[in-house]
């Protein structure tokens, strides 16, 4: 009888001690599982941002920094023309108004260049190839950058093309224009910014 109690004993003991490894493994396995999480979403919210500290426009607000390729793998930053004029267009190849206005954006870049005046033409996620061919097919003078998966553009908050900000040579937004530029609307825009 003593044995049969110790053997009852003894076994309690490893059914407890196994709950309790249950238990353990249990709790490592939640703790481990919620810092690979956390982990994963840091990670994509710095492959999402990086080299990014843009926001969303506002009148009379500077919009931060950002880096986008163009296409010929050239990096280009806006801060790389800090103390210019410099329109961001927002513009795509399945879009209509974004296409027609282009000969426009680029007769002004042209005539404007050497007063201070940068153009840079942000894609909304179209290939390298099919905005190469379009840029080369209309001749564009100015950067045309890709921003593959429109993520620098989500973060901006434009989602309408084309879209175009125009920041002052202070570095703040003076302009959003929503739809396409005509004659008037891009010398009424930015042209007196050229001479201040």
């Amino acid at each position: 009888m003593a044995v049969r109690r110790d053997v009852s004993v003894k076994q309690r003991r490893e059914r407890v001690q196994a709950r309790e490894n249950r238990r353990k493994a249990q709790t490592l396995t939640l703790v481990v599982g919620g810092v690979l999480v956390l982990i994963a979403i840091l990670w994509v919210f710095y492959d999402s941002s990086k080299g990014q500290s843009v926001v969303p426009p506002r009148m009379g607000a500077a919009i931060g920094d950002f880096s986008l390729t163009d296409i010929q793998g050239k990096s280009v930053r806006l801060s790389d023309y800090k103390g210019q004029v410099v329109l961001i267009n927002a513009w795509a190849t399945w879009c209509p108004p974004c296409k027609a206005e282009m000969p426009l954006l680029n007769q002004y870049y042209q005539a404007h260049a050497s007063q201070g005046f940068m153009l840079l033409a942000v894609n909304a996620g179209d290939t390298r190839d099919q905005a190469a061919g379009f840029a080369t097919q209309n001749a564009l003078a100015f950067p045309v950058l890709l921003d593959p998966g429109t993520k620098l553009l989500n973060q901006m908050g434009i989602h309408d093309f084309p879209t175009s900000i125009v920041i002052g040579k202070d570095g703040k937004v003076k302009t959003i224009h929503i739809g396409m530029f005509t004659n008037d609307s891009i010398e009424s825009e930015l042209t007196p910014l050229l001479g201040s």
